[in-house]
């Protein structure tokens, strides 16, 4: 396992890496999610050797079909393929959810694409629903975790 410094970002940092890994087929300018310039939301980079490998972002907002004021959701997660497998990513998403914790969030909640589900089973999300399919991106399943005050990454 690598050592990764995990920091806050701007959001315009992360679209570089949005762009290589998760929508290549779209230019980095128009990677900008919902939420991205909402105050309350966090942008987090994972650095390996000073080198950003992977972001993450997480922003205030409902999951569908849930009546929960309180949710929170990761968006637009991506760790480079090399560095896969050696705890970026759950460092970032330890961060995120610390990071809803700590603003009395009671959910965290995302649309993952299907490879990555067993990632955040291990995380403690669980899958609401089956697969769908979000055109361009392809299979995905929305998965979430409760949030308790304290709460971390396991």
């Amino acid at each position: 396992m690598t050592d990764f410094e995990v920091r806050p970002i701007t959001a315009g940092e992360t679209r570089k890496l949005r762009h290589q890994v998760l929508r290549p087929h779209q230019a980095p300018d128009e990677l900008v999610y919902p939420g991205d310039d909402a105050a309350e939301s966090l942008h987090v980079g994972a650095f390996a050797d000073g080198r950003l490998i992977g972001v993450a972002t997480v922003v205030p907002g409902p999951m569908p079909g849930i009546a929960d004021e309180h949710a929170w959701q990761v968006r637009g997660m991506a760790t480079l393929p090399e560095f896969r497998g050696q705890g970026a990513g759950s460092a970032m998403l330890g961060a995120l959810v610390a990071h809803v914790a700590g603003r009395g969030g009671t959910a965290i909640w995302c649309n993952a694409r299907t490879p990555a589900v067993r990632f955040y089973e291990k995380m403690g999300f669980a899958a609401k629903g089956g697969e769908f399919l979000i055109p361009v991106s392809g299979p995905h399943y929305m998965l979430w975790r409760a949030i308790t005050p304290g709460s971390k990454a396991p």
